[in-house]
């Protein structure tokens, strides 16, 4: 019997983990303050360690293994205390390369500089010169640390500069707290700026079809988990939806899996899952948009839809020693896809979907899988969302095409009845 450390665990999560081939032998237990693992701004990570590793020891748990299923704090978290306690995991000093999005910048150029696009560090609190910018107009800007594309602006003019580097003061440095003390729990990299979280990077704007590759990492050994297409609302920076496998050409795939391998290779990443999300322009050149030290539970279920083995097993088989051996395109589908619910204007919610309504779905496809971001009363702005649209929802579906998936996606979404009262400005 494995016992395995679960941070933040979810009961959508503790689904997938009760499907696991050998779940009979696992043990899923959490210790510590599970507020602040979902929760940045109640997070002090020295306290947390001091006092998740104090419950460990005191109730006497013999840990095989730590995981975590959310991207800040809780996969650093996680990171963290395996190290503390010498199990395997990515590394703490690893997984701080890939969540500082200045740092990570600096170190992947050094591996794969033509993927990287042209980047600038902006402090929040200067007053900016068009001649300090070295990008043109219009770029991208975000804080070094986000995640969910939080506070994360195309910029145009010098003014919607200033309108992003406000809202980022007000709001970064709380959130930002926690990893900055975590950047201090670690030496820092030769060669990396002293710079906190609650900075921003301003980075040149880049087109192109999108994806994620994730891939695992194993005693030192890369190995491609999968690649899934990212498609965005037509003239908007918001996700429809994600569609698995990749129909990329195998070339351009080739690319990114050598890209990913340098970069884990080259920051001494350790056990656990990598995620890279790139565009790829017309003429099949990648460029990184951002690497993430942790898997995407979202694509979880397509994988194992369509190669037979979910990304969760993956998850638990690598945080507890185990090799991630899988065979691709063993599952019982050829496709499947993550279908997201959104509105472009904000809303309270007045009638959200239930049990009852998901049973009928279910009832209709029986590998659908339903995550409801938002509840009755709740208002959309309230979330985690983008800086562009509102997500209230996530379907996840299988089939034999793409054609089969948008089918399905629009019977199931109609079976799923949500109702909005509209926010005006």
């Amino acid at each position: 019997m494995f016992s395995v450390l679960a941070l933040g665990l979810t009961p959508e999560d503790a689904d997938c983990l009760e499907l696991l081939p050998d779940a009979r032998h696992l043990e899923f237990f959490s210790a510590g303050d599970e507020a602040a693992v979902h929760d940045p701004a109640l997070c002090h990570p020295r306290r947390y360690l001091a006092d998740t590793l104090g419950q460990l020891r005191r109730r006497k748990l013999k840990t095989a293994g730590v995981i975590a299923f959310d991207d800040y704090p809780g996969s650093l978290l996680a990171a963290a205390i395996a190290e503390a306690l010498g199990l395997p995991g990515p590394g703490l000093n690893a997984s701080l390369l890939c969540h500082h999005k200045y740092w990570s910048r600096i170190v992947q150029r050094e591996v794969a500089p033509a993927a990287v696009p042209r980047f600038q560090l902006i402090d929040p609190g200067r007053d900016y010169r068009r001649r300090e910018l070295a990008l043109g107009f219009p770029f991208w800007l975000k804080p070094i640390k986000t995640s969910l594309s939080h506070l994360g602006f195309r910029i145009e003019t010098m003014d919607d500069l200033a309108r992003a580097q406000t809202r980022a003061r007000a709001e970064m440095p709380a959130y930002a707290a926690a990893f900055n003390e975590m950047l201090t729990m670690v030496p820092r990299r030769k060669g990396l700026p002293r710079v906190g979280g609650d900075w921003l990077i301003a980075e040149a704007l880049m087109k192109g079809r999108q994806c994620t590759l994730e891939a695992t990492m194993h005693r030192g050994r890369f190995a491609l988990l999968g690649i899934v297409d990212s498609v965005r609302f037509a003239g908007r920076p918001s996700f429809k939806r994600f569609d698995y496998p990749s129909r990329l050409p195998r070339a351009v795939q080739a690319r990114m899996i050598a890209i990913a391998r340098k970069f884990a290779e080259h920051i001494g990443f350790g056990d656990g899952v990598l995620d890279i999300e790139f565009f790829v322009d017309r003429s099949g050149r990648p460029k990184i948009i951002e690497v993430n030290p942790r898997f995407c539970s979202q694509f979880s279920d397509l994988y194992l839809h369509v190669d037979g083995t979910s990304s969760h097993d993956l998850l638990v088989r690598l945080a507890t020693g185990q090799a991630p051996g899988f065979v691709p395109r063993d599952g019982r589908h050829k496709a499947a896809g993550a279908f997201v619910l959104r509105r472009f204007t904000d809303a309270i919610v007045r009638k959200a979907p239930g049990p009852r309504d998901f049973a009928r779905v279910r009832a209709l496809y029986p590998e659908a899988r339903f995550l409801s971001f938002a509840g009755k009363g709740d208002r959309l702005s309230a979330l985690a969302q983008d800086a562009y649209s509102f997500r209230h929802g996530l379907i996840n579906l299988a089939g034999d095409s793409r054609a089969e998936l948008e089918e399905k996606f629009r019977r199931a979404a109609a079976l799923l009845p949500f109702e909005f009262e509209a926010i005006l400005p």
